[in-house]
């Protein structure tokens, strides 16, 4: 059986994983009815070869590294294709949205929680809890200092936190309005674009970690009621239009 190895999940079943990536994984897996098992790693994840997660482990000691590679992995094997039903014109509008949240939004999303001082305190014992007392504010720090030399040469950290929230916000404006009344992101029928779309608002609905950006997706019931429409979908089989759930096996 697969086994997609994310970091270690919250209390609360609404936000999927602290990482939007991991999230995404998770909840194509789970829409395109792949069977496989969750593992929480709680480790340094630079023993894999892209020193991150989301990991796929397809047989022991065999890896597929990062959400985007292991959504090919997916179609490819097991036939895991949600997008059949869109244009070429829809596909770029889904690609176009999606990269919005995951190359910019993102370090927005990172700068609020990592590098705003009062929220940095509440991720450090959120994340690094499971750290013996002694060495967590050190290692802890270390990790902090290497997110931030990345998110400065990003640029997105160039600016003042005020500026950051502020284009934060603007994603979600514009998600927000693009999405609009439809039931998904791009229409009647989900695709993989709802993967990383829901997995980013879902991040930031049911975070306590990024405050101004919580409360700004609050203001969009677009946001709100697609949140909670996906969530039925993925975790609790409600969709009326979801296919009876399948166990897909791998091309031979």
């Amino acid at each position: 059986m697969l086994k997609l190895i994310v970091y270690p999940k919250g209390p609360d079943p609404k936000l999927i994983n602290p990482s939007p990536f991991c999230a995404k994984s998770e909840v194509f897996l789970r829409m395109a009815h792949v069977e496989h098992k969750i593992e929480e790693f709680a480790g340094n994840p630079a023993k894999f070869a892209k020193k991150k997660l989301p990991v796929l482990e397809i047989k022991p000691g065999e890896y597929i590294c990062d959400s985007y590679f292991i959504q090919k992995y997916l179609e490819n094997q097991f036939s895991a294709k949600l997008d059949q039903h869109l244009s070429p014109d829809m596909h770029a509008e889904g690609f176009a949205f999606t990269k919005m949240l995951e190359e910019f939004f993102y370090w927005a999303l990172l700068h609020e929680r990592w590098f705003i001082d009062e929220n940095w305190v509440k991720l450090r014992d959120s994340y690094f809890g499971h750290i013996p007392a002694i060495l967590r504010k050190f290692l802890a720090g270390m990790i902090r200092k290497s997110s931030f030399k990345s998110a400065w040469g990003h640029g997105m950290s160039r600016h003042s936190d005020q500026d950051i929230l502020s284009l934060g916000s603007e994603c979600l404006k514009h998600l927000a309005h693009y999405l609009g009344q439809k039931p998904y992101i791009l229409g009647d029928q989900v695709s993989s674009y709802d993967a990383t779309s829901y997995a980013f608002i879902a991040s930031v609905l049911h975070s306590h970690l990024g405050p101004e950006l919580r409360k700004s997706a609050e203001s969009y019931h677009y946001l709100r009621d697609y949140d909670q429409r996906m969530y039925q979908r993925v975790f609790e089989g409600q969709s009326a239009t979801q296919e009876e759930p399948s166990r897909r096996q791998a091309k031979s």
